[in-house]
């Protein structure tokens, strides 16, 4: 009789770390007597490599792989906006960031992301654009975040992707107050 072990590894999840729990501990949430004005957040858009539940790894310069049980506890694009949000509220303190669309007249926010992830030489690589418009005027960015994941394994790249987009959340606040 032949007998045989099959072990299938187990799926590991991951989420985003929130880089903004310790700023934003001591927010409350009041009823304002003052409106204040609105960023509205567009869904962060996402490459097509991106969009699958696996965790995106760049395999050599033309190469790339999507783990098949490394996976995003929630969609990507849906983490990538919550940090956003927090990032943006924490920036603009003056302001309503928010995911859908309280008032007519409100700046509005899109963002789109091309390359998420770690690669083969230890960097890990996050790009894409932003485009932000409010009273008619129109600012139109790329970004591109290259970091050194100082780890290896999977929770290290995640860490370090979540310090990368802490990193174009910034950029994108800081241009945004530079102009307005």
């Amino acid at each position: 009789m032949l007998t045989a072990c099959s072990s299938v590894p187990d799926k590991a999840y991951y989420q985003l770390p929130d880089v903004y729990q310790n700023d934003t501990a001591n927010i409350s949430t009041t009823i304002q007597s003052e409106k204040k004005p609105q960023i509205w957040l567009q869904p962060v858009r996402l490459s097509d490599m991106l969009v699958s539940s696996g965790i995106v790894y760049q395999t050599s310069d033309i190469n790339y792989t999507v783990a098949n049980q490394h996976l995003w506890i929630n969609p990507l694009d849906q983490q990538l906006q919550q940090n956003l949000v927090s990032g943006l509220s924490k920036a603009f303190p003056n302001r309503v960031v928010s995911i859908q669309p309280i008032e007519d007249h409100l700046a509005k926010l899109t963002v789109n992301v091309n390359s998420f992830q770690g690669r083969y030489d230890g960097q890990v690589i996050i790009s894409g654009d932003w485009i932000y418009t409010e009273d008619g005027k129109i600012i139109s960015q790329p970004f591109s975040v290259m970091l050194k994941q100082t780890q290896d394994g999977y929770p290290a790249l995640v860490r370090t992707l979540g310090e990368g987009w802490k990193q174009v959340v910034s950029q994108i606040a800081n241009t945004i107050q530079a102009q307005y």
